[in-house]
């Protein structure tokens, strides 16, 4: 029974931030862009694009993100622009953009004394390709397929310049400690052992059964069954269509707080006592009826990443917050060219209101 992986990346309530983007805050001469003194290079920016350009993993990596965080509400702009060798402006200045959120998130780091030293930059690069894992499976669930773009967030990443993946590893680990800070902890064992302590039954296995059907109807008069005292393993070997689980009587097996699944799983039986059967849930055309079999206590051991990405949620809100707040009193300037920075027209830049192509469509002129 196929099942929606967890979507929420370490990094997705901070905005444009993470696994879509990359910094490049090199001072050189014909900046593209200066954020608070720190300068985006257009040779940085023009390489980038090139190596976005030539490469289709990475550019089908970007549309499934846009894709999945937006809902499938918002598309990639188009690459290319109309002549050979140039850019569409509406990419250039969607990367851009990128490039500056970037940068606001590492000085808000900065700024609250959060230190992106060895241990964040590998811990940021782990979450960096889960949230690459998380997108390409969302994307794949999405299209019916077992995988889209690439096999996973390593390969992904294996297609991109070394300089363009540290980039973006640094802005993943700026984020994670942005993110914690905002949740009033830090990254590290002891920290993420304090909360795993205060939330133990948010990590707690999962283990349950179901039944499969095509309609909600159908569902709602076999749980009508069920709760007159019908054997639930009995329905579900009589009435479920997913033949795999009906086998062994609905038994589906169990959850572990690690897997991607579980925050869908732990949501779909919330306050289910083990033995009680759900109401019909909607789940990709048919309907399901779930009852736990058991809760099984965790160990912090046992489920260091899922707490590690907890904490991470938990502070969202209040980073989401204080990023917006920071980038208000930020002092950010835009080559006129590609346009004029505005927080409030989505991807942060407005474009001119009538660019020279020479500028525009070829940014290496």
């Amino acid at each position: 029974m196929r099942r929606h992986p967890l979507l929420l990346g370490a990094l997705a309530a901070i905005a444009a931030i993470g696994a879509v983007v990359a910094a490049g805050a090199f001072s050189v001469p014909s900046p593209a862009a200066v954020v608070d003194g720190t300068s985006i290079s257009r040779n940085t920016l023009n390489a980038e694009l090139d190596a976005i350009a030539s490469n289709r993993v990475f550019s089908c990596y970007l549309q499934a993100s846009v894709a999945v965080r937006s809902s499938s509400s918002a598309s990639l702009p188009t690459i290319s622009g109309s002549s050979s060798g140039s850019f569409d402006t509406a990419f250039v200045d969607f990367w851009l953009s990128q490039q500056i959120d970037d940068l606001l998130v590492e000085h808000l780091a900065a700024g609250q004394h959060l230190a992106v030293d060895s241990s964040a930059m590998a811990a940021g690069r782990a979450d960096l390709t889960s949230t690459i894992d998380s997108v390409l499976g969302a994307a794949a669930v999405s299209a019916g397929q077992s995988a889209v773009c690439a096999t996973s967030g390593a390969a992904v990443l294996s297609t991109l310049p070394s300089s363009m993946v540290d980039e973006m590893v640094r802005a993943q680990a700026a984020g994670d400690l942005v993110l914690a800070h905002a949740a009033g902890y830090g990254l590290s064992g002891t920290q993420l052992s304090r909360y795993f302590a205060l939330h133990s039954e948010a990590f707690q296995t999962i283990c349950l059964s179901a039944i499969q059907v095509a309609t909600q109807a159908s569902a709602a008069t076999l749980r009508a069954s069920i709760e007159a005292g019908a054997s639930f393993s009995a329905v579900a070997k009589a009435n479920s269509t997913d033949q795999v689980s009906a086998a062994n009587g609905g038994a589906l097996g169990c959850f572990t707080a690690n897997q991607g699944a579980y925050q869908t799983v732990a949501a779909d039986v919330k306050s289910l006592a083990v033995g009680q059967v759900s109401q019909p849930i909607a789940n990709n055309g048919s309907y399901l009826l779930l009852m736990v079999t058991r809760y099984l206590p965790a160990s912090f051991d046992a489920v260091v990443p899922a707490v590690r990405h907890q904490v991470l949620v938990a502070g969202s809100a209040k980073a989401s917050a204080e990023l917006h707040s920071f980038t208000k009193t930020a002092s950010i300037s835009i080559d006129p060219r590609y346009g004029q920075w505005s927080a409030g027209v989505g991807v942060g830049i407005a474009p001119p209101a009538s660019p020279r192509s020479s500028d525009l469509l070829n940014p290496k002129q």
